[in-house]
């Protein structure tokens, strides 16, 4: 389906408004592709996570495989402990591919021991969500929380 340029307010506007009458059953990512294309719905998720959340007051998230308008402090858990296992996994890989494969002498580049400890300090402050299957409640409930 070919889908015609549009300006990220318009595509933003847009998805937030579909999202917004998904209710609270959220909405399949499937909906909107049939409003847009794939790269114009990344474009419009970002726009309502820069703009339209601080505007309107209440969170876009991606709760269970739907997308949900909401301001339940419950659902903002569930999005955010995605979201932070999605960058521990991301900080471990990069620090698999592109720092642990080099010798001891190559890492200890200024800018390369700089980003080393910037990625190991991600992958520490994980570690509380990791030790509880990144639940925030199972990490209150173990007294991991801090």
């Amino acid at each position: 389906m070919n889908f015609r340029r549009r300006s990220p307010s318009d595509l933003g506007l847009e998805l937030w408004d579909l999202v917004k009458d998904a209710g609270e059953d959220g909405m399949p990512r499937e909906t909107a592709l049939g409003h847009m294309s794939a790269a114009q719905f990344e474009v419009a998720k970002v726009w309502d996570r820069d703009e339209m959340c601080a505007r309107e007051g209440e969170c876009f998230l991606y709760v269970l495989g739907q997308y949900v308008i909401s301001r339940d402090p419950q659902l903002s858990v569930l999005a955010l402990n995605r979201e932070i296992e999605l960058l521990y996994r991301r900080a471990v890989r990069l620090h698999r591919s592109a720092i642990a494969p080099l010798t001891e002498a190559e890492q200890q580049v200024p800018q390369l021991r700089v980003v080393h400890t910037t990625l190991a300090s991600m992958i520490e402050a994980a570690a509380p969500l990791r030790h509880a299957g990144f639940s925030a409640e199972a990490a209150v409930r173990n007294g991991t929380d801090r």
